[in-house]
């Protein structure tokens, strides 16, 4: 039998953002590229238009730059706590 206490994950809203900065880039350039070559996209049996593709490509270009800041750039408050005593522990 296998315990679920040893198969949870924890995961922070800085992975989480990182996992997202990812998926969120991937479709910018893909809906772009679409809109770019007018071509429009197939979904459940409807097309988007290349025009609302351009629009879709804008705003997860947006989404991407903020996931990015909070995944990537941003020290939450905790971290820079914790690289302080790191910091103060390697100088003893």
């Amino acid at each position: 039998m296998i315990s679920l206490n040893k198969m949870e994950k924890k995961f922070t809203l800085k992975e989480v953002c990182k996992f997202l900065s990812g998926a969120f880039f991937v479709s910018a350039g893909i809906n772009w590229w679409m809109f770019f070559n007018h071509i429009p996209a197939p979904f459940f049996g409807t097309t988007w238009s290349p025009e609302f593709l351009g629009i879709r490509s804008f705003i997860h270009f947006g989404l991407f730059l903020i996931t990015f800041y909070f995944g990537f750039i941003k020290k939450l408050k905790g971290q820079i706590l914790s690289d302080v005593h790191r910091n103060e522990a390697v100088k003893k």
